[in-house]
């Protein structure tokens, strides 16, 4: 495979529950890569209840805002920020909270890129 080339905020805006996440899958399972890429949006205020990534580990990468997440196990509270990064092994069950005032913005790096072709799965948002 040749080196390919993806850009963000190109693909369909989607968001599964009003006032939730919004995410823009940039790389999904179908651009053979090996791992997905998702751009989501959390807006502020908003929570993503407990969920898991199936069989994908994952990476966090906080581009704008602060957002908390909590191991559901452990309860241990990990604080994000730009700079911060955040790794998710499969199977752990989290919450991601953004409770500031203003929309946080994070890239979400997937492998295999499983949960990527979940979230493109969504129902679009204008």
């Amino acid at each position: 495979m040749a080196v390919q080339r993806w850009e963000l905020g190109r693909g369909p805006r989607r968001q599964a529950i009003p006032g939730g996440p919004i995410v823009d899958v940039a790389i999904g399972a179908e651009g053979g890569a090996g791992l997905g890429l998702v751009d989501v949006t959390i807006p502020a205020g908003a929570v993503m209840p407990e969920h898991a990534h199936g069989d994908s580990a994952t990476l966090l990468v906080v581009q704008e805002g602060r957002l908390r997440l909590r191991d559901v196990e452990s309860d241990a509270v990990t604080e994000l920020e730009p700079g911060v990064l955040a790794t998710i092994p499969i199977g752990r069950r989290v919450v991601l909270e953004n409770p500031e005032d203003a929309d946080a913005r994070m890239l979400v790096v997937l492998s295999p890129p499983d949960f990527a072709t979940t979230l493109a799965g969504w129902p679009e948002v204008g």
